[in-house]
């Protein structure tokens, strides 16, 4: 028996089967796009080869900031010990590490800047120009504290050496008032050694001669090394004063006025050899040319 609705079962299985054929060509259609174009795979692989650059970037520059920490806590540690420590030689031990390793780290700088230009995350190369950009303000701010105790260093050493040249100075002026002392008793005793032979006749006045000689020389050498010591003095003070200062020039001009005045009739021998001894670093200092030391 044939169904009376067949022209409508016939009509229904053609709805049907173009609907499934619709639904089945949008997958397929989907499927076929997505495998035959290459461009989905030249993405992955572009995003897969800036994965690895990234990554290697990374690992350069983790690398180099752990050198340069190392670097930095090794100046730290030597920071410490320079502080703790009171020998000046091992001081300068220590100072001369510090130098070798900031010029480690210079020289790691330069090879981060070099990686700087060959870095193409941009991410990475502001990282980098931050981390340089700091490490050359502390550079600077570590060039500035060396040349501050360099400079603190040198005022312990002038504090140091004023007071060696003002222990220096006092005893000059003490020998100075010892040999005063004695010039005054020297002339003291010649008067007296005079008076003695005017009142003792004509006898007795050649007897006190050669002792009246011998006390004029010993006067004389007391008067020399009286002013020689005064002389020195001035030096000693010239030299308490900062190099090619006014005041260092000028009281070098009166120890060498002093000295050459010494110089123009000296006692002995002896004490002529050592002012021309003294005064030659003086001429050196003042530019003076070395000639016969009686004339200006």
């Amino acid at each position: 028996m044939k169904p009376l609705n067949q022209p409508e079962r016939r009509t229904r299985l053609w709805q049907f089967s173009l609907l499934y054929l619709l639904a089945l060509l949008i997958p397929l259609g989907a499927s076929y796009y997505l495998f035959s174009n290459n461009s989905i795979a030249d993405e992955n692989a572009r995003l897969k080869k800036e994965l690895d650059r990234t990554h290697e970037e990374q690992g350069r520059l983790i690398a180099q900031f752990d050198t340069l920490t190392r670097h930095l806590q090794r100046i730290d540690k030597v920071d410490l010990q320079m502080i703790a420590e009171p020998n000046p030689n091992v001081r300068s031990v220590l100072l001369l590490k510090n130098q070798d390793y900031s010029n480690a780290i210079a020289a790691r700088l330069s090879e981060l800047r070099n990686d700087t230009a060959l870095m193409q995350i941009p991410a990475h190369r502001l990282l980098a120009r931050n981390i340089l950009r700091d490490f050359d303000f502390y550079r600077s701010t570590r060039n500035t504290v060396d040349g501050l105790r360099q400079e603190v260093a040198k005022s312990g050493e002038g504090a140091r050496g004023s007071a060696m040249l003002a222990t220096e100075l006092s005893s000059c002026k003490l020998e100075a008032s010892a040999a005063k002392q004695q010039v005054v008793t020297l002339q003291a005793a010649l008067a007296a050694a005079s008076a003695r032979g005017g009142g003792g006749g004509g006898g007795g006045a050649p007897a006190p001669a050669t002792p009246s000689s011998s006390s004029k020389l010993q006067i004389e050498l007391l008067r020399d090394q009286v002013a020689f010591a005064e002389a020195d003095c001035l030096r000693q003070r010239a030299l308490d004063h900062k190099a090619h200062s006014k005041e260092r020039k000028q009281m070098l001009e009166q120890s060498r006025t002093a000295f050459i005045q010494i110089l123009q009739n000296p006692a002995t021998e002896n004490l002529k050899a050592s002012i021309e001894k003294t005064l030659e670093p003086i001429n050196v200092e003042l530019g003076r040319p070395a000639r016969f030391f009686g004339l200006f």
